[in-house]
C-alpha cells in the first residue's frame, strides 16, 4: 500500500454542551477535517502495532496482530480516500 502522510490532526474547541456529531451537522466542525483526523490516527496505530508486531514471537498471536493490521490498513485507505473527495467537492459537505 502507498504511504499516506496526512495533515496533522486540527483540534476543535466545541461550544460547551455540543457533541462532535452535532458540530459536524452544523457545520462547526468541517467533515473533511475529522476524516483527515481518523486517517492521521489510523496510520498512528497502524504504525505502532506493526514495530510490535516485529517483537511478537508466539505465532498465532502474530497472525491475529496481521490480520487485524490488514483491516486496519483498509479501513485507512477507505478513510482518506473519502476525506480527499469530501474535500474535492463542495457537495458532499
Amino acid at each position: 500500500m502507498k504511504k499516506i502522510v496526512p495533515d496533522p490532526p486540527h483540534s476543535f474547541d466545541l461550544p460547551p454542551g455540543k457533541t462532535l456529531c452535532r458540530a459536524i451537522g452544523e457545520g462547526i466542525v468541517p467533515m473533511e477535517h475529522v476524516l483527515m483526523n481518523v486517517s492521521h490516527y489510523l496510520m498512528f496505530a497502524y504504525s505502532d502495532s506493526r514495530r510490535a508486531l516485529e517483537r511478537i514471537e508466539d505465532e498465532e498471536t502474530r497472525q491475529q496482530l496481521q490480520h487485524g493490521l490488514r483491516a486496519m490498513q483498509i479501513a485507512w485507505g477507505q478513510a482518506y480516500a473519502l476525506a480527499l473527495a469530501v474535500e474535492r467537492k463542495p457537495g458532499l459537505r
